[in-house]
């Protein structure tokens, strides 16, 4: 098996997260075309913190991530980043559709 070491200045590492967000309530609300725009949004987040998307995978109330991260970046705010960025992206180009889940 190859070890997939990253090397910085003064280190040796390889650091991955497996990171599962869940819909709230666990509605059903992730068709393909939801699914195929968070893996996008996904990978151009993880881009811009130096991160690299290893692995995406999701069903109608949760997604799965597998990301490789630097030692510089601190994974809760990643975290947070991720789940900010993405909800505010997916309740914009999608309203119409997850109003019908979110109406009493």
């Amino acid at each position: 098996m190859k070890d997939n070491y990253e090397y910085g200045f003064r280190s040796v590492y390889s650091l991955t997260a497996h990171i599962v967000f869940v819909t709230k309530y666990r509605r059903k609300t992730i068709n393909q075309q939801v699914l195929q725009r968070l893996k996008e949004i996904f990978a151009d987040t993880c881009k811009k913190w130096g991160c690299t998307l290893q692995e995406f995978n999701g069903e109608t109330d949760h997604v799965h991530l597998l990301v490789s991260y630097p030692p510089q970046v601190q994974i809760s705010k990643f975290i947070a980043n991720l789940k900010t960025v993405s909800s505010r992206l997916i309740r914009k180009e999608f309203s119409d559709y997850l109003n019908q889940f979110y109406q009493k």
